[in-house]
């Protein structure tokens, strides 16, 4: 089970001096393990429908989105 996330909608609701390393990530479903992983991707290397996951604060609380890569 693998999700992306763009750093620059990570940077926009935890902060930018944060290591991505750092943040908690979870699945209410079935409680794995998680790893994180960093990639530098080019967007002609893409998947054509890369599904990205995106965070946004909405009163004090994390809430994510899905929403089709753009490049």
């Amino acid at each position: 089970n693998v999700r992306y996330c763009r750093s620059v909608d990570l940077m926009m609701v935890y902060g930018g001096g944060v290591d991505p390393l750092s943040l908690k990530f979870d699945c209410s479903r079935c409680k794995p393990q998680i790893k994180i992983t960093l990639l530098e991707v080019h967007p002609e290397h893409l998947p054509k429908r890369l599904v990205v996951h995106k965070p946004i604060k909405v009163g004090g609380k994390i809430t994510w989105y899905t929403e089709r890569f753009r490049g």
